[in-house]
């Protein structure tokens, strides 16, 4: 019996929704310590099928809030080692069961003490927002969760107690990137109002870096991330069908000159690194001036490609903009097609139209052709991608 069927039967929840490539949405069943059911949203994408190990795996939030950072890379352990779809779920059912004991029997530890506890919440809880400061509080009914807030920049903590019994926060999840001499130590307890004052500083810190990222955002076209978090400190911009460049700004020094890479045709990509490599180029970065305006005066240029107007926006799941080709960024290509070629590397995966993948590594002078295939360096990532040479 072959995954599509076996899934059909073992988990009808869960919905096909392409074969190219594999595709399913839905839920699956698990169960807690109490044997109580509970319904999770789940999503699978297999580029590689019937390899697992780059498939792509999506949880509901709750699920993802709940277990944190070790959840993800517990799903890549399994990916690794499941030999079919079937199997794979089988385990992530496991997995979750038994991430659900656990938290369960880390509550029940804390019960004994979870009235004194909240009284201590409570009082910590009153003590900081006496203070007068710029960050606001919200929290769940239960405490077990507090969102601290300023200029639309949040973190989320939770009150844990260490092995010696002793209070503290631990950060579950932020919108701010790592920071140089900002990370704490896991070792020492931090009160609620360290974290407050850490998360304060953090985002006084980053207000001139968003500043310069929000300019780029303004007047180039951004094409990676298609929707910037306050965490991303790259942005990938258009320059023509055959180049774009990654800029990455420095949180310590935002006008500084940043890291910046070209990506696209080879000999594109040599005459603009030649440019940026220039050591009067750099010489010539004006600090006084803004990353936008520093980057027209060295790539000599008067502005830069705006996107495309888009009449209708597209609905899209998970991630905005990686279902487009990464060399046309477009969904259909000129025959109406949809980007039916993938990049291998798991921290790539980006896809393309096989015309247009064709022609990028035709293009090449490092290109390999080995019976009916053509081989070369993937646009974004440089791993090697391929595809038929009939694709033209």
């Amino acid at each position: 019996m072959g995954d599509f069927d076996e899934m059909f039967q073992l988990f009808p929840e869960m919905v096909l929704l392409s074969k190219s490539p594999p595709t399913w949405k839905g839920v699956i069943t698990v169960r807690n310590s109490n044997n109580c059911k509970i319904k999770v949203k789940v999503k699978l994408t297999v580029p590689s099928f019937p390899r697992l190990d780059d498939a792509i795996v999506h949880f509901g939030s709750s699920i993802a809030s709940l277990f944190g950072n070790s959840f993800t890379k517990q799903i890549n352990s399994i990916l690794k080692r499941s030999e079919s779809v079937p199997a794979l779920f089988v385990d992530l059912i496991k997995l979750i069961e038994t991430l659900l004991s656990e938290n369960q029997e880390q509550k029940m530890v804390i019960d004994p003490v979870e009235t004194n506890a909240r009284d201590k919440l409570l009082k910590e809880l009153d003590n900081v927002l006496s203070e007068n400061a710029d960050v606001t509080f919200s929290s769940t009914k239960d405490l077990s969760a507090i969102k601290l807030t300023m200029n639309d920049i949040s973190i989320v903590v939770q009150p844990i107690l260490n092995n010696s019994g002793q209070h503290s926060w631990k950060i579950i999840n932020t919108d701010l990137p790592d920071l140089p001499g900002y990370t704490g130590n896991e070792r020492k307890p931090f009160s609620l109002k360290e974290i407050r004052n850490i998360f304060q500083r953090q985002v006084d810190t980053m207000e001139d870096v968003w500043d310069q990222l929000r300019r780029i955002d303004n007047f180039c076209w951004v094409i990676d991330p298609i929707q910037p978090k306050p965490y991303h400190l790259y942005r990938r911009v258009y320059l023509s069908p055959l180049l774009s460049f990654l800029i990455t700004l420095n949180p310590t020094d935002p006008t500084g000159y940043p890291k910046i890479k070209f990506l696209g045709a080879k000999n594109e990509v040599e005459k603009y690194r030649d440019m940026i490599q220039d050591e009067d180029a750099i010489e010539n970065w004006d600090l006084e001036y803004s990353v936008y305006e520093n980057l027209l005066t060295l790539l000599n240029i008067d502005e830069f490609p705006q996107a495309p107007i888009v009449d209708e926006p597209m609905e899209q799941e998970g991630i905005v903009g990686d279902e487009e080709c990464c060399i046309c960024f477009s969904m259909d290509d000129e025959s109406g097609n949809l980007p039916d070629e993938i990049c291998n590397n798991q921290k790539c995966k980006r896809r393309f139209h096989s015309a247009c993948l064709f022609q990028w590594l035709q293009e090449l002078a490092t290109n390999k052709i080995v019976f009916n295939k053509i081989f070369g360096p993937c646009p974004n990532c440089g791993d090697e991608v391929s595809c038929n040479v009939s694709s033209s």
